[in-house]
């Protein structure tokens, strides 16, 4: 008789460590995946993977203000924006603002800047129209 206890604990154990390494293949298999995919996995959600992004604060003054109907607003970017490419992003939406590229001025933390300057976290950009006047 404790020949055949013997005999089933040791079948019982066999199988207890066979479903335990099929387990961490498992998962090992998972975490792989979701290493690849850069999605991390468990607990039953996903999460997507983002971008990196900042926070600027853009500012219109003279007719600019009246085309966009914006005196200023936080707009979020990619990282490594360009002022061109903040620029772009207003006249594609506001159509009119991009015959006023060849003639206005950009300014950057309130210093004139080159249109392929890069911005920073935080930055404020100013799109200044032409002024005429005396």
């Amino acid at each position: 008789m404790w020949f055949v206890i013997l005999a089933l604990r040791k079948i019982s154990t066999q199988r207890s460590q066979r479903t335990t390494e099929s387990r961490r293949r498992v998962r090992s298999g998972r975490q792989a995946k979701a290493c690849a995919t850069g999605v991390r996995t468990g607990y039953n959600f996903r999460v997507p993977q983002t971008l990196a992004t900042m926070r600027v604060k853009v500012l219109f003054f003279g007719r600019l203000r009246e085309l966009t109907g914006l005196a200023e607003e936080a707009e979020e970017l990619p990282q490594g924006a360009t002022l061109a490419q903040v620029f772009e992003r207003y006249a594609e939406r506001y159509p009119k603002l991009a015959g006023f590229r060849n003639s206005m001025v950009v300014s950057r933390n309130q210093e004139f800047a080159a249109w392929d300057t890069r911005v920073a976290a935080g930055d404020e950009i100013a799109f200044l129209p032409p002024v005429s006047g005396g």
